[in-house]
């Protein structure tokens, strides 16, 4: 009887793998399937091969409600990191001005013309009458210097991707 079941290995593999689309799980299910083979009473089976794929059928459907919910969770998380992160980013945007008030007049302009006004990199260059290499690296250095002041003014958590889920003063700043 067990070369029997044996032989529904490789093609409930591949029966599994054609469905799932991934061979790590196909192969998890597939061992799933003999595990509850080998717990059945298989002398009471009429026919083993339909009740094999009866069996896989209901174990890749399980397996596709798991990760439905898996992906349901995931969904629901960053939705709420992501209601995290606007509160919290709207607070920490009162700070964004006065910070950018104590850089060199070299960063201040450029970070407010591209921050808080909205204007391109190559706009500001153009404007400006700067090589846009030079007006990059000057956005990018204040940004670095901006998060500094940040940091030395507050603990900020972050969360998935990057996003702040808090901040926490560490003195009186903004």
């Amino acid at each position: 009887m067990e070369q029997e079941i044996e032989k529904y290995y490789g093609p409930l593999f591949g029966f599994i793998r054609k469905r799932v689309k991934n061979e790590s799980d196909a192969e998890d299910l597939t061992q799933e399937v003999f595990l509850k083979l080998s717990k059945s009473n298989i002398t009471v089976i009429e026919s083993v091969k339909s009740w094999v794929y009866a069996v896989a059928k209901n174990a890749i459907i399980d397996h596709f409600r798991k990760r439905k919910l898996e992906i349901q969770a995931l969904e629901e998380n960053l939705a709420y990191e992501s209601e995290l992160d606007n509160g919290t980013i709207t607070e920490l945007s009162a700070c964004i001005l006065p910070f950018i008030e104590e850089l060199p007049e070299e960063y201040r302009q450029l970070l407010k013309l591209s921050e808080i006004d909205g204007v391109s990199q190559k706009e500001i260059a153009k404007n400006l009458q700067m090589n846009y290499i030079t007006v990059r690296s000057k956005i990018q250095r204040g940004r670095q210097r901006l998060k500094q002041l940040f940091s030395e003014c507050c603990e900020i958590e972050k969360g998935g991707r990057g996003s702040i889920l808090c901040y926490e003063k560490k003195v009186n700043c903004c």
